[in-house]
């Protein structure tokens, strides 16, 4: 086997090889041919006369490859591995955010109606419902908000609750808010960012269903994400889908991908 001198990417012959030891450059040598099936001796002559083909030298990331044209097109299907491998992984995680995107917005479409007075007292409901149900804490006018109608909302909707807690009439217990959405309502009105949001909404519609049970991994990640969201930046950058990952980043995968995983029913 020839050597291939990696400066000026010419072979060498022997002689010139075994003058040249301090350029131990070794190569992977890859010679293909087609060929009609038929007698030995036939396919023989093909495959001899693909050896006496001229011979090229590719980089394939780094690594040294020798052959004729149609050998080399087989370096390249190694790059052609891996960038398909690179595409799934990229679709695996456009799905989860996909996923989590549309069942934040079904839990929220599900419960909207005409009236925007109705939909708040849905709102109220749900948070007055959970503080009986899974904090044990219901104040007489929790149970007065939860007899005022029939209708039930099931998923959350943060932008929506936050809002409850604004003006002389608006609740007053931002504990119940945080337990929900793992933030004070005065820092979920700050944000506009929607793969935040649908996080968010995940996470209430989990610790609020009668249904549905988050395994501890589940409310460990989500605590692990606000925590790192709210220290990013000068709190709260939501920039952290773009550009390099961020600890920010790969606390909302982590997050996002264990939903299938730590949430049963």
């Amino acid at each position: 086997m020839k050597k291939v001198n990696k400066r000026n990417r010419k072979l060498l012959s022997p002689a010139e090889s075994l003058s040249q030891d301090d350029d131990d450059t070794t190569f992977d040598a890859i010679l293909v041919t087609r060929s009609e099936l038929g007698v030995d001796e036939e396919m023989k002559k093909d495959a001899k006369d693909a050896l006496e083909q001229e011979l090229h030298v590719e980089d394939v990331r780094g690594e040294l490859f020798v052959g004729n044209l149609r050998g080399l097109s087989f370096a390249n299907y190694k790059v052609d591995q891996a960038d398909l491998r690179a595409r799934v992984d990229a679709q695996d995680k456009k799905i989860a955010s996909l996923e989590v995107k549309n069942a934040s917005l079904e839990d929220r479409v599900s419960s909207l109606t005409s009236s925007l007075d109705a939909y708040k007292l849905l709102r109220n409901r749900f948070i007055s419902t959970f503080k009986r149900d899974k904090l044990a804490n219901a104040t007489e006018v929790d149970r007065r908000i939860i007899a005022e109608g029939n209708g039930w909302a099931h998923g959350g909707d943060a932008i929506v609750d936050a809002e409850l807690y604004q003006g002389m009439g608006g609740r007053r217990d931002p504990i119940a808010f945080k337990k929900l959405y793992g933030m004070s309502p005065g820092d979920v009105r700050m944000i506009s960012h929607q793969p935040t949001i649908d996080i968010l909404n995940v996470h209430a519609a989990v610790i609020a269903s009668q249904d549905k049970i988050g395994i501890a991994r589940f409310y460990t990640l989500f605590a692990e994400f606000v925590n790192l969201f709210r220290e990013s930046g000068e709190g709260y950058d939501d920039s952290y889908l773009n550009g390099d990952a961020t600890d920010v980043t790969r606390a909302y995968w982590s997050f996002l991908n264990c939903i299938k995983d730590e949430v049963t029913n």
